[in-house]
């Protein structure tokens, strides 16, 4: 699209100007708003739901501003610590489990929420990572309904303005706002509810497990278990949590973490050592010589999840903005991603506006997790970058830093000098990481 910013800051910006929110909220305010406001200029659906701190509209980030609902008609918006950054998972080995044997339920077509869930109740994953009775967990509850009547406090994030306490907290009072339960499910010792992702985020918003959590508190005498799963690329990465304090959000507390997939997993330093002797240098990256830009995208599991959901999507392409909508992230990062697969290979994006998914990438996607992973380490290895500074990490046993990074890139030029080559060193490095973790054993 052409404009300069996307829809939902622009709207806030409108809200900003009309409504005197920044001022209300400084020195830990808070402003209640109706969705009818917020409608004004957008739908209030789009205007608020930040699953992800990378999610939140720029106007509210920039002022350190976050967004809760309270009812189904209004919202207050506050300084509140909201996000809970997800542990590093980097070197974490998944525990290979095994699906039984469903026509209607197959490996390669776990590409939606609902679908991964089922997965990890018929393989009793979710039994296993939990340490409760096979077979012993039944799904009771899900979907959309109403938080009821409750109170929470909520911290508010640090602030360096004189005078302020970063201690403070907030009550917040919630009436008949709405909530939407991914998995709920109940054994003879406990219940559990389950928020489900098909990506990897970096952080997520508590409100996600917090409003379920105390809505069933109000209704249930066995302990409540709450479960984070996020899927992608035939793995699973489970997170539980707990809240020390019923009645703080910001209490929330990691107590168990694990990673599962459905296929042989292990991959050896020798078969990437082999994979990359086999592999031919194809590309450049001289920007000079080519029109696809060098990637600046940490995460490529990210993309991964993307060329996955393409994988399901109508005509395996998807809008920008859909793509937006599916990172959680505001659509300049969004961006990246999509940037970073067409470099690999993995997708199209010859059309204006829009994201396809390319043969080579069907093809990997009906690959198991071994055949997988070696597959997109050979998409990587293609470029003369990556496969000379995988030598020299074999070679030495130790990862190169990013100022040396930074001027075989510039001797490559594959970038410009100056911010842009520092960010993009980072995702060289990540991408280097992302390939030698990969191994059950040391370099």
């Amino acid at each position: 699209m052409a404009e300069t910013i996307g829809k939902t800051d622009n709207a806030w910006l409108k809200l900003f100007e009309k409504y005197p929110i920044e001022e209300q909220t400084k020195n830990g305010g808070l402003f209640e708003i109706q969705a009818d406001a917020i409608k004004e200029f957008r739908e209030p659906r789009l205007m608020t739901k930040f699953d992800t701190v990378e999610s939140v509209a720029s106007p509210l980030r920039e002022r350190g501003l976050n967004i809760l609902p309270v009812s189904r008609h209004s919202y207050v918006i506050g300084k509140f610590d909201l996000y809970k950054a997800f542990p590093d998972t980097l070197g974490m080995k998944p525990t290979p489990i095994s699906l039984p044997d469903y026509e209607t339920l197959r490996v390669e077509n776990l590409t939606s929420e609902s679908n991964a869930i089922n997965a990890l109740l018929v393989s009793h994953t979710l039994e296993q990572f939990l340490n409760e009775e096979e077979q012993d967990l039944v799904e009771t509850f899900n979907g959309r309904m109403g938080t009821g009547d409750f109170s929470f406090d909520v911290n508010l994030l640090p602030q360096k303005a004189a005078g302020f306490n970063a201690a403070v907290r907030k009550t917040i009072n919630v009436s008949k706002a709405q909530l939407e339960i991914d998995g709920g499910f109940e054994s003879q010792s406990s219940i559990c509810i389950m928020e489900a992702k098909n990506i990897r985020h970096d952080d997520f918003n508590i409100r996600q497990l917090y409003f379920p959590y105390r809505k069933y508190l109000a209704m249930v005498k066995k302990p409540i278990r709450l479960v984070f799963s996020q899927y992608t690329n035939l793995t699973y990465y489970l997170y539980e949590y707990e809240f020390t304090e019923p009645n703080l959000l910001s209490s929330i507390r990691l107590i168990n973490k694990h990673a599962y997939t459905f296929e042989d997993c292990q991959i050896s330093m020798s078969d990437l050592i082999d994979t990359w002797k086999k592999t031919t240098v194809n590309f450049n990256d001289n920007q000079t010589e080519t029109n696809v830009p060098f990637i600046q995208a940490d995460r490529l599991d990210r993309v991964i999840a993307l060329a996955e959901r393409l994988g399901v999507a109508n005509e395996n392409a998807m809008t920008t903005d859909e793509v937006t909508e599916f990172m959680g992230t505001v659509r300049r990062q969004a961006a990246y991603y999509p940037a970073a697969g067409a470099y690999l290979g993995l997708f199209d994006r010859s059309e204006r506006g829009k994201v396809k998914l390319t043969d080579i990438a069907s093809q990997i996607l009906d690959m198991n997790y071994r055949e997988r992973q070696l597959a997109y380490v050979r998409l990587i290895l293609r470029h003369r970058i990556f496969h000379n500074l995988f030598k020299m990490v074999i070679d030495n046993g130790t990862y190169p830093d990013k100022q040396y990074i930074e001027e075989t890139m510039l001797q490559l030029n594959v970038c410009n000098d100056g911010a842009t080559v520092h960010r993009r060193a980072s995702s060289v490095l990540s991408w280097l990481n992302w390939m030698i973790s990969l191994a059950d054993d040391d370099i």
